[in-house]
């Protein structure tokens, strides 16, 4: 290799290499937070005091003992006063948090080839890479966060088979937080073509916070005991440690749950006729802050409900509890990070990760305890979240095949649940017109500074 193509690859990948390397320290920092998160949470611990210490002897990590990943090698997996042994869990979550990070920064603005046709063509949107880290901080901060708060969920919700609200609610709170923030940044009007959540018109947007606010109602409802809270009763029935089979009851919660969601219903209607009077129906009238917290909104509300009727129609169909509450939270957060499209495209995909755990566990379970275990369906939405970000074309070409097989298989129109672009094939006129207009540079330029 010559030293200019040398130099001119160099030039490329050094800012690439020097982020990622910052990205993948910070996940390890942030995995090491998680550990915390996941060992006191669900016991009612503060996760900030007192420092980390050994759960034995009570011994307090010194800070090259707390270091992340490497802190574990060093101590050779034990505690350096009582001699305990340390789970491999601690580094092994360390290192899965950073190497997610690090996926995630890849996937997003590595300069690989993008074109149609290259194995990277639907790793993620051109947004990414055409704004940068530098006007796309906010969003990049929006997913790993989540991606952070799945793996935490994961991880409780394996062992506890409960997910604790606050983690949902904190990865939801920064995704509103986040997309507001991103919709000041400079940006394009080209590139809005290619943001990676579905925006949202403004009367969408104001039915989404008319619902939030209804929402919020039940809430205050539930406090003051004005509204019953579902499954109050539960204990009365249902023994520590057992399957909730043992609740007579799950039919007459579900009716407790649909009165909860009555005033966030009444609240999104409301709100679309108040944006009908006040003039804001237009889609051509675009505010991108708005736009974007309204596109979050309705993807948490739109993961949320997916879930949420499944639990409530499962219920009322079996007698029994469908699906817990915490996993309505989760993927009402997926949906507030990704958008209401990939909530719902998980979902689908998590029911065929949790069909392939079930074989396996059957065809396995002699192998080891491991596989003898029953999974709840919270880790398998958490995993098909992360699939969409760190593995997005392997998902995408799986998620296209199967469409493509149900259509060989009940004939007529053509369904598509994903466009996949293929080499050799023909761009759409419009898409066509996109690329001639637009090319890579202007498509980057952020010409509207809000």
């Amino acid at each position: 290799m010559q030293d200019a193509d040398f130099n001119l690859l160099f030039a490329i990948w050094a800012p690439v290499a020097v982020g990622g390397l910052f990205v993948f320290l910070f996940g390890a920092c942030v995995g090491s937070f998680l550990n915390v998160l996941v060992w006191r949470l669900p016991t009612g611990q503060s996760v900030v005091t007192p420092p980390s210490r050994c759960p034995l002897c009570g011994h307090r990590l010194k800070w090259h003992e707390n270091l992340p990943i490497l802190g574990w090698l060093l101590l050779r997996g034990r505690c350096s006063a009582c001699k305990a042994k340390i789970s491999a869990q601690y580094p092994l979550v360390e290192l899965l948090v950073a190497l997610l990070f690090l996926a995630a920064f890849v996937m997003f603005y590595a300069p690989f080839e993008r074109a149609p046709g290259t194995w990277m063509a639907d790793a993620a949107s051109p947004w990414w890479h055409l704004q940068g880290f530098g006007r796309s901080w906010a969003a990049f901060l929006v997913v790993v966060v989540a991606l952070a708060g799945l793996v935490a969920m994961t991880i409780v919700d394996a062992k506890t088979m409960l997910i604790p609200v606050q983690i949902p609610t904190t990865v939801t709170l920064v995704a509103f937080a986040g997309w507001l923030v991103q919709g000041f940044l400079p940006e394009s009007r080209a590139l809005r073509e290619f943001v990676p959540i579905p925006v949202a018109s403004w009367t969408v947007t104001f039915g989404a916070v008319g619902m939030m606010l209804g929402l919020g109602v039940s809430r205050w409802l539930v406090a003051t005991g004005r509204l019953r809270q579902s499954f109050a009763d539960w204990a009365d029935h249902v023994k520590e440690g057992d399957d909730g089979s043992a609740y007579p009851h799950a039919r007459r919660e579900m009716i407790a749950e649909i009165m909860f969601i009555l005033p966030g219903v009444a609240g999104a209607g409301v709100a679309c006729v108040l944006a009908r009077l006040v003039g804001y129906t237009s889609s051509e009238t675009v505010c991108q802050p708005m736009t974007l917290l309204g596109g979050s909104m309705i993807g948490w509300i739109a993961g949320g409900a997916l879930v949420w009727s499944v639990r409530i129609l499962g219920s009322l169909a079996f007698g029994r509890e469908a699906m817990g509450l915490g996993d309505v939270h989760l993927q009402a957060a997926v949906g507030a990070v990704l958008g209401w499209k990939v909530a719902v495209l998980a979902f689908f995909v998590a029911v065929f990760i949790a069909l392939g755990w079930a074989i396996a566990s059957v065809l396995l379970r002699s192998f080891g305890r491991f596989f003898q275990r029953e999974i709840p369906f919270g880790p398998h939405l958490a995993i098909a979240a992360v699939l969409f970000v760190v593995a997005r074309p392997v998902v995408v070409q799986g998620v296209d095949l199967f469409a493509r097989g149900i259509e060989s298989m009940v004939g007529g129109g053509r369904l598509e649940l994903i466009e996949t672009r293929r080499a050799g094939s023909e761009p759409s006129s419009r898409s066509a017109e996109k690329t001639r207009r637009f090319p890579s540079a202007e498509l980057a330029q952020p010409t509207d500074q809000r």
